[in-house]
């Protein structure tokens, strides 16, 4: 029952958002993904290892296929080459059973969601001024 309420509540907060906070909710589940693909890999659980490396690498990868490079210049071009580095390390980590791997994106995903987080709270500073 929790967890339907849960599904709501993250349906409502994404309809509500703006498209800056939605990609900073993308890179919370992409982090998230790929801490709980990290038990996977310590404890032995391949199948929730499996399962989470691959939600992690499909948030990636739509993330990484919705860039405009055309407006987003060299923004884009350099985003796209960390999503590229970050889906080959899990693709990588997947296949050895290395959680070591799983650090390089997870320092990437957190340092790009720190500065979405930045500009979405700008935004709303902004919007709250109008």
């Amino acid at each position: 029952m929790l967890t339907q309420y849960t599904n709501q509540y993250q349906q409502t907060q994404v309809m509500t958002s703006s498209r800056v906070q939605v990609v900073v909710l993308l890179y919370d589940a992409a982090i998230q993904s790929i801490e709980l693909a990290r038990v996977g890999i310590e404890s032995g659980n391949l199948r929730e290892k499996g399962r989470f490396l691959g939600r992690a690498i499909s948030i990636i990868g739509e993330l990484n296929s919705v860039l405009d490079f055309e407006q987003g210049g060299e923004i884009a071009h350099s985003l796209h080459r960390l999503y590229e580095y970050m889906l080959s390390e899990l693709v990588t980590a997947n296949a050895r059973n290395d959680a070591r791997r799983l650090d390089g994106p997870l320092r990437c995903l957190t340092t790009l969601r720190e500065g979405w987080l930045e500009i979405a709270v700008q935004q709303t500073r902004m919007a709250g001024v109008r």
